[in-house]
């Protein structure tokens, strides 16, 4: 009987948030109101499910649901590629070369000294001060940062309560990782990055948020609370960050979940790490 009920009330919370969660969306802005940045999606503030619930395949037991509320914020449709970490730093160390392709082999460090070079060169306000391993975020700042880990998720899914944002299930024809018969989604049959939209974007507008590689968020790395939260901002320490959906090694769909969460130290590199672009409204 308890099973039941548990079950029963994750399905009704679910229902109520989700429904609430459709007042979000990704779009450029009209009318009255000012337009996204350029290269940003604009994604309106709402509630959802963060989270997954305890009858989904491949869940961790790190991703408690709980309902979370975030306010409205600009994102990039595409992961940060090499062609722009090169032009703003000089250097490119990913593994897979290709301007188009996903920066990878990039540290969380090097990820939000990214960030602040970006505002720097477009005349915003840095988003974090840096000394040495010391990192702090003005969130009243308009320049460009990480999304928090309940930002990404929020986007990621796009208003859906399903496992991936293209349902119950993803294939190697949705997403750049291997399924489960080591088949890839490149054509040449080699197991690596692809181009940055090279598949279907989600509801709002935004690619790859599955698979090609994690994904650098804000976070510190910790247990989720359980309790309804507005802007959750992670752990207050801790010794690794949080990346999120997923990357072109993975074998079967199960670590690009929308809410599958991943972590790192925030000095590691790998092939398979990069990130995306943020920026408060």
């Amino acid at each position: 009987m308890k099973k039941i009920f548990v079950l029963s009330f994750y399905f009704i919370l679910g229902f109520v948030v989700l429904a609430n969660a459709q007042t979000g969306g990704g779009e450029k802005m009209t009318g009255g109101q000012s337009a996204a940045p350029d290269g940003m999606v604009y994604i309106a503030g709402g509630t959802f499910l963060m989270g997954s619930p305890v009858t989904e395949t491949g869940r961790r037991r790190d991703e408690t649901a709980h309902p979370v509320t975030v306010s409205s914020f600009y994102i990039s449709p595409f992961e940060v590629t090499q062609r722009e970490y090169q032009a703003l730093t000089g250097t490119n160390p990913s593994s897979w070369k290709g301007g188009s392709h996903p920066v990878e082999h990039v540290s969380w460090f090097d990820a939000v000294r990214f960030c602040n070079a970006k505002s720097k060169q477009e005349g915003l306000a840095n988003a974090y001060e840096i000394k040495g391993e010391n990192v702090t975020w003005n969130q009243n700042a308009n320049g460009y940062r990480l999304p928090t880990e309940a930002e990404w998720e929020y986007a990621c899914r796009a208003g859906s309560g399903t496992p991936f944002n293209t349902g119950e299930n993803i294939t190697a024809s949705q997403a750049n990782f291997r399924d489960n018969d080591f088949h890839s989604s490149n054509e040449a049959g080699e197991i690596r990055t692809l181009p940055v939209g090279s598949f279907a974007p989600n509801a709002w507008g935004l690619y790859d948020m599955h698979g090609n590689v994690w994904e650098w968020c804000w976070d510190w790395y910790g247990a989720y609370s359980g309790d309804a939260r507005i802007n959750p901002l992670g752990a207050s320490s801790g010794t690794a960050r949080v990346d999120r959906g997923g990357a072109w090694i993975e074998v079967g769909p199960h670590n690009l979940r929308s809410a599958c969460r991943d972590k790192h130290r925030p000095a590691d590199k790998g092939r398979r790490l990069g990130f995306r672009l943020a920026r408060s409204r």
